[in-house]
């Protein structure tokens, strides 16, 4: 019974991540810029190029082009190309991401039936696709979006099992993915880092010495990282670090219900993640130790944004969307025992 129901869980996230990457391709464009098609030919400006790894992928995997147009075209309502493979890439680590929430909920300390991880989606179509484009948004595309929520969530269950060989080769891989990885680190270090009341400093590191390696090496991993890919792409147009538009400016643009680039109707913005991020804060005190740790993530990545990217762009809030997911369901754990059981 437990396996069938497991497969089933599987199916279904296959299903879903298929129904939600069809949308996310149909209701968003590119930023000529930033394109696939740039990253993919290493033309794209500075900032862009240096997110390589999911075109690197879709360009070692464009021989199966032809074969899936001769198996599946008759199937498929429009041209099977180079774009179809970055969807099945999506829908790949689209479902990663959905697999590896219940393990994730186990870490900040429940336990959730597996089809819970579903509702993932829900949030993030409105963030992606709905208010994104279907709506009123950008309507933006960016291959490493959702493979970088993927990278952080097998990163700290990587970690947190202490499988250190695999944990690299997926740690520089999301290196290559985008920067943003260094969240991965922080995350871990925030969640592990084991301490007592009476905080000493010699004691703290001697139970913490791994951990604190690790983070080292990890450290050393993403600032190499930066330093080799903007020196390999120093002759490409543009800047490595993006000057983010005003936040202030576009939060104005809700009071006086003016227009602006990244939302034609600005109001809509409010409904960010539709809306759950209002439980963690209400229920704060009801959470776990774990998940409050977690949600000082989130804290630190808002900050983050605020000096690093357009935070009015709905799609940027890549990783933050399972933490915002993650501390909904801990936070409304005591109204669903039933489905959300907490286990610390």
């Amino acid at each position: 019974m437990k396996k069938k129901k497991l497969l089933l869980f599987v199916v279904s996230s296959v299903v879903f991540s298929t129904v939600f990457t069809y949308y996310y391709f149909l209701y968003t464009n590119e930023y000529e810029q930033g394109s696939f098609s740039k990253i993919s030919k290493y033309q794209a400006d500075k900032v862009f190029q240096t997110r390589l790894l999911i075109t690197e992928i879709a360009n070692h995997l464009t021989f199966l082009v032809p074969i899936l147009k001769n198996m599946f075209q008759w199937a498929v309502p429009y041209p099977i190309n180079y774009e179809v493979i970055l969807q099945i890439i999506n829908i790949f680590f689209l479902n990663i991401i959905i697999l590896s929430i219940p393990s994730l909920m186990k870490i900040i300390g429940y336990e959730i039936r597996n089809w819970i991880s579903l509702l993932f989606l829900i949030p993030l179509s409105w963030n992606y696709i709905i208010i994104n484009g279907m709506i009123d948004g950008a309507g933006l595309y960016y291959p490493y979006d959702i493979p970088s929520i993927a990278f952080f969530s097998a990163g700290i269950l990587l970690f947190y099992k202490r499988n250190w060989s695999v944990f690299y080769l997926v740690y520089i891989l999301a290196l290559l993915n985008r920067e943003s990885t260094c969240f991965i680190s922080i995350s871990c270090f925030i969640l592990f880092f084991r301490h007592d009341k009476s905080f000493n400093f010699l004691d703290s590191y001697q139970g913490n010495k791994e951990i604190i390696y690790h983070i080292i090496l990890q450290a050393m991993l993403w600032i190499a990282s930066r330093v080799i890919l903007s020196f390999l792409f120093r002759n490409n147009p543009g800047e490595f670090f993006e000057e983010p538009h005003s936040m202030i400016e576009f939060i104005n643009c809700i009071f006086t219900k003016e227009k602006h680039w990244a939302m034609e109707n600005p109001i809509w913005f409010i409904t960010l993640f539709m809306g759950i991020w209002i439980f963690p804060l209400i229920l704060f005190s009801k959470m776990s130790i774990m998940s409050k740790k977690f949600l000082v993530v989130g804290l630190i990545y808002l900050v983050t944004l605020y000096f690093r990217s357009n935070m009015m762009e709905t799609r940027v809030y890549n990783e933050l969307n399972l933490i915002i997911f993650t501390s909904f369901i801990a936070s409304i754990s005591l109204i669903f025992p039933k489905y959300i059981k907490r286990v610390a």
